[in-house]
């Protein structure tokens, strides 16, 4: 897995590697060779190219010099300006740089000095924002603020070293300007910034470039979080034994669906069918009993007393929870309706269910009464979007959204289960404070009934006999996998719900291949 680095976690990096007796200045060199030789991989060999570079006088100001004069040494014609007196490596590569092309590097105080090079600026083909790193926090002002505005302006090809300047890296917050880069070369590791929105969306596309420090110094610092990857997922999939029968696999319970939300139930059940479940069983409020025995012709369809709304009653409370005795996994919420008898049934389950997803209005029916989770008798899956995140933890959506990382874990660990809060990027967070984010998938997921299908999958692998962060996080990939398997070939905006059922035995089958 691919790890996530806060900003005082990169400082200290960066402090470790030093006591080791590795210099900053060979830090910031390996970085800047990276940075270059990867600019000049994707931009073309030779690059004789106009290139840019407007620096701050910190460690972000030192790389983009580093890397401006490795691009002038293969060819490309090189101007840099640096605001302010750099200091420390950054005042070494200044040096470097200047000594490398003699009357290129312009010293600028002042918004006077600056708008003498807006010509220049602008028509560059390459721009290298090296102005603010990882410790600045709140919005740029000044100087800085103004030269962002220039860089923003430039016609050319924009790279972001490290954090597009103006970005908060440990959150998906934009404090103020910032600039919009076309390249972000992540130094040594992934920044929340890069994944999270808004900020993402100024950050392009971001590449992880190799910093040379010192392993003991990476052992020594935690991510916050870790982007799932294939290999681990094909890693935790569930044993499929080849003497295996329909009662090896697990049974599931989909407990959903009122009048006006049969399709949610029937999604959700058909995706734990492809997830590998053995069993699929469907409880249901009476009047959607016809529907989803036509529609799911795989499961056993179960009515249960219903209300003239067409949705659960309270009486149905007994019969579901014996029903769910016999199930290995039991998934709650999908298609559910809100009312008495839905809350009384989540209310019910999470004191009996030894395992319990719940999802869409299973997650409603606890609004403002999160506490319940916690209280829950067996393993609780919970999978909300921002809203229904919200509607539990309290606070704003796009306060949710750009600090996803932090809210997931806080949650998870306060109500002892395992979240996952749906994305992009989506957040899987655990009761002992680790984060998984997964960042695939695409706009085809963009439609109402996709989560239902998300809820079916990770229930089937869960029942499969994995642990619930392990199906949590295999569940959230296959889902976006399908969704980039099917634009393949087809437009996203046009890709339904229904169609990712049928691309998730190919997804399975991808990742059965690796082990």
């Amino acid at each position: 897995m691919q790890p996530v680095f806060s900003a005082e976690a990169i400082r200290a990096l960066d402090r470790e590697s030093e006591r080791l007796g590795m210099e900053r200045l060979l830090l910031m060199e390996s970085a800047a060779r990276g940075g270059a030789e990867y600019l000049q991989r994707t931009l073309g060999r030779p690059l004789r190219r106009y290139v840019f570079a407007v620096c701050g006088k910190g460690g972000n100001g030192g790389d983009a010099l580093g890397i401006a004069r490795w691009l002038g040494l293969w060819g490309a014609e090189v101007l840099a300006v640096i605001l302010g007196e750099p200091t420390g490596a950054a005042a070494s590569q200044a040096n470097a740089f200047a000594a490398s092309f003699p009357g290129r590097l312009f010293r600028v105080r002042s918004s006077r000095d600056l708008e003498r090079f807006r010509d220049a600026l602008v028509r560059a083909d390459l721009v290298i924002d090296g102005l603010l790193g990882v410790g600045i926090k709140g919005a740029a002002r000044g100087l800085a603020a103004k030269a962002i505005e220039l860089v923003n302006e430039s016609l050319g090809l924009v790279v972001a070293v490290d954090i597009p300047s103006g970005l908060d890296a440990d959150s998906g917050e934009v404090p103020g300007p910032a600039v919009e880069a076309d390249i972000t070369l992540a130094m040594g590791a992934l920044k929340p910034c890069h994944l999270l929105l808004p900020a993402a969306r100024h950050c392009g596309e971001v590449e992880v470039i190799d910093v040379a420090y010192p392993q003991a110094a990476w052992d020594a610092v935690d991510p916050v979080a870790e982007v799932i990857s294939e290999a681990f997922c094909a890693a935790a999939l569930p044993y499929r034994d080849p003497f295996g029968h329909k009662g090896t696999f697990g049974k599931v319970l989909v407990v959903g669906g009122s009048v006006g939300m049969a399709g949610a139930a029937a999604l959700a059940a058909e995706a734990a069918y492809r997830a590998g479940a053995g069993l699929v069983h469907i409880a249901c409020p009476e009047p959607l009993y016809p529907v989803l025995e036509g529609s799911v012709t795989e499961a056993l369809v179960h009515p249960f007393p219903a209300t003239k709304m067409g949705i659960f009653s309270k009486n149905a409370v007994k019969g579901v929870l014996k029903l769910a005795a016999d199930m290995d996994v039991v998934i709650c919420g999908p298609g559910l309706g809100k009312g008495p008898g839905p809350a009384a049934l989540v209310e019910a389950l999470l004191r009996e269910a030894p395992k319990l997803l719940l999802d869409a209005d299973g997650l409603n029916a606890l609004a403002g009464r999160a506490e319940l989770l916690r209280r829950a008798a067996g393993d609780v899956v919970a999978t909300p979007h921002p809203g229904e995140f919200v509607r539990l933890a309290g606070g704003a959506v796009d306060e949710v959204v750009a600090h996803k990382i932090e809210r997931a874990r806080e949650a998870a660990e306060e109500w002892g289960i395992v979240l996952v809060l749906k994305g992009p990027p989506t957040a899987i967070a655990t009761p002992n404070g680790d984060v998984y984010l997964h960042v695939g998938g695409n706009t085809a997921l963009a439609h109402g009934g996709s989560g239902d299908v998300l809820a079916g999958l990770i229930g089937g692998l869960w029942a499969g006999g994995v642990e619930a962060l392990e199906a949590a996080c295999v569940g959230v990939y296959v889902h976006g996998k399908a969704s980039e398997v099917l634009t393949e070939r087809a437009a996203q905006r046009g890709i339904l719900p229904g169609d990712l059922l049928e691309a998730i035995p190919q997804v399975f089958r991808e990742l059965e291949s690796m082990t």
